[in-house]
């Protein structure tokens, strides 16, 4: 098969394609005419060094940044010019490299606003506390807390957000972000400030929030044993260009990446 029509079935069967997408601050090109195609249920990794342009592309997936060209496509539709709460609706979750819970309230009432997006009762419904409005409350209350128990957070159900440790919180949002029952899942910097074991429980977890809730899974990390431990593929960005992609292995013994951002040895 050429690589062309290799490129084109990749494109078919994928869930999330970036097709040329680029943007420009001033006169700096921070992301070029990027493309990635992730198929559904792919795990994987999108590194490079500081200033790459790696969560300008995850800015431009979910509308923070509007394209200068190029589109951005989920099952074939393009998402470009849509404000990120309606691509969220249509099926793309993330978290945040800084941590933006809603610290002043419950662990429980933060991944219950995400679920609220899909409400389906009405408003009247809300205001007369209808049968309808309880019994959808206690389902939602109920799918929460079976999510948060994913993450070892069932216990902390009424603890104000911001009381959480470090890890806890980045738990959360992660748990949040699933609660909107995303087609895609961006996570940027999930391994940020965990240590070690909580490195080890974070790679075990994503693995099977992905198996489990058949999400697919698009992952900045700077950690490279868990960036290379959970990633099927690697993208690697530098200065805006995708400069290598491959598995976990090639991308180890790549020598551009060796040289942009791994460093030698």
């Amino acid at each position: 098969m050429s690589l062309e029509n290799h490129e084109k079935q990749s494109t078919n069967h994928a869930v999330l394609n970036l097709e040329n997408a680029s943007i420009s601050f001033g006169g700096l090109k921070a992301v070029c005419d990027f493309n990635l195609h992730l198929k559904p249920q792919e795990l994987c990794g999108l590194i490079g060094p500081n200033g790459a342009g790696k969560t300008t592309v995850f800015n431009l997936i979910t509308g923070v940044y509007g394209l200068d060209s190029g589109d951005v496509k989920l099952s074939g539709e393009s998402l470009k010019g849509l404000p990120p709460y309606e691509i969220t609706k249509r099926g793309i979750a993330r978290t945040f490299q800084n941590i933006r819970l809603f610290g002043e309230l419950n662990v429980l009432n933060n991944v219950l606003i995400s679920f609220h997006m899909r409400v389906s009762y009405s408003y009247p419904s809300i205001v007369l506390r209808s049968r309808r409005f309880y019994s959808t409350e206690q389902e939602y209350i109920e799918r929460a807390t079976v999510l948060l128990s994913l993450f070892g957070l069932e216990d902390r159900l009424d603890d104000r957000a911001g009381s959480l440790c470090y890890g806890d919180q980045r738990r959360l949002e992660i748990a949040r972000a699933l609660a909107t029952e995303p087609k895609v899942l961006l996570l940027d910097e999930p391994g940020a400030g965990l240590n070690p074991q909580e490195k080890d429980e974070l790679m075990a977890t994503i693995s099977n929030i992905r198996n489990k809730y058949k999400v697919t899974i698009l992952l900045i990390e700077h950690d490279m044993k868990v960036v290379m431990g959970i990633s099927e593929r690697i993208v690697v960005l530098d200065h805006g260009e995708t400069i290598a992609e491959g598995t976990p292995r090639e991308i180890q013994n790549n020598a551009r990446v060796i040289e942009a951002y791994l460093g030698a040895a």
